[in-house]
């Protein structure tokens, strides 16, 4: 018993202790928590503004494939909304709802559904914004020759397509740089917690 209790001392002072900066991940949690209140009230101030904009300027009554349209705009929009709802951070005050373990694994789960929700799902809005653009700009254009039309749509699907994937490609460098330092060092933490444990 003596030797093993030995062992593990040795042990334990052979490993090299990994520093973690408490004070910077907690601020890093308390900037990213206000960062993302602000595009969640600024999402709440936009989308049923931007809807109503578009329910009020377009013909959608005369055509139900404009009002189609809009209403996939809408579902996308209000989608969109309900990720970012749930991938908000807890804040840092609610220690007391949660074990040390049970917070970090919340958080670390949290931040990468904000990568998910950039990496995949904005592609799948972007899907339905230019379905539904498409959808929209098909109808207004009928006047116009075939060529002029489909050429139309190329150029909105190339733009709109390029724009969405050129700011998802930025947001995913910004979560590069700013999340995933906090996930490693959250992950870390728990590492090393299993560590002590086994």
């Amino acid at each position: 018993m003596e030797n093993n209790f030995e062992n593990i001392q040795k042990l334990w002072q052979a490993q090299k202790p990994v520093e973690f900066d408490l004070t910077e991940l907690m601020a890093g949690l308390k900037k990213t928590e206000a960062k993302q209140r602000r595009e969640v009230i600024s999402m709440l101030i936009i989308t049923p503004l931007t809807i109503g904009f578009l329910f009020w300027s377009m013909p959608w009554r005369e055509s139900q494939g404009i009002e189609i349209s809009l209403y996939i705009i809408a579902f996308a929009m209000i989608w969109v909304l309900g990720m970012a709802f749930r991938s908000k951070v807890a804040k840092n005050d609610s220690s007391e709802r949660f074990t040390n373990e049970e917070y970090l694994k919340t958080q670390i789960k949290k931040l990468n559904y904000r990568y998910e929700i950039a990496q995949k799902y904005m592609y799948v809005y972007t899907f339905f914004l230019l379905l539904a653009l498409n959808i929209c700009y098909y109808i207004l254009l009928e006047p116009l020759n075939a060529l002029l039309r489909i050429g139309i749509h190329l150029a909105l699907t190339v733009v709109v397509g390029g724009f969405m994937h050129w700011q998802i490609r930025k947001k995913v460098k910004k979560y590069d740089k700013d999340l995933k330092p906090m996930i490693e060092q959250m992950e870390g933490m728990l590492e090393k917690k299993d560590g002590f444990l086994s």
